[in-house]
């Protein structure tokens, strides 16, 4: 536990690391579904790849609209705690569910790779 507190406050970071909380996605009846992830700035490496927030959901519970809530109030978070206005993903071109959850809550395809498209989410857009 304090591991990931020390990486939210940027406590002791491996080389290359920059601020970041995790937090549990877990629905109306307290089971976990998922767990998404705010990188609190970028550096260099994060812009051209991961971005500031990335996500998972458990097999069992996709297709249910969880990554959709998540990301929404992970931007949301982003926005009000971290003065995020743009946050910066990734998704795998193989993952089409996880670019329209993207694209549902406002992403645009910035740039892509031969695996990879890149995408950009104005988080003044997100209530």
């Amino acid at each position: 536990m304090h591991d990931l507190e020390n990486e939210a406050a940027g406590i002791g970071l491996k080389p290359g690391w920059v601020p970041a909380t995790k937090y549990i996605l877990v629905n109306d009846q307290g089971e976990y579904v998922g767990i998404v992830n705010l990188c609190h700035e970028l550096n260099d490496a994060l812009k051209e790849g991961a971005g500031h927030i990335g996500y998972g959901i458990a097999p069992e519970w996709r297709g249910r609209g969880y990554a959709t809530e998540g990301l929404r109030l992970l931007l949301i978070k982003a926005r009000d705690e971290f003065d995020i206005t743009e946050a910066y993903l990734s998704v795998h071109k193989n993952n089409p569910a996880s670019l329209a959850v993207q694209r549902h809550l406002g992403a645009r395809i910035d740039h892509e790779s031969d695996t990879e498209y890149f995408t950009r989410i104005d988080t003044s857009a997100t209530a």
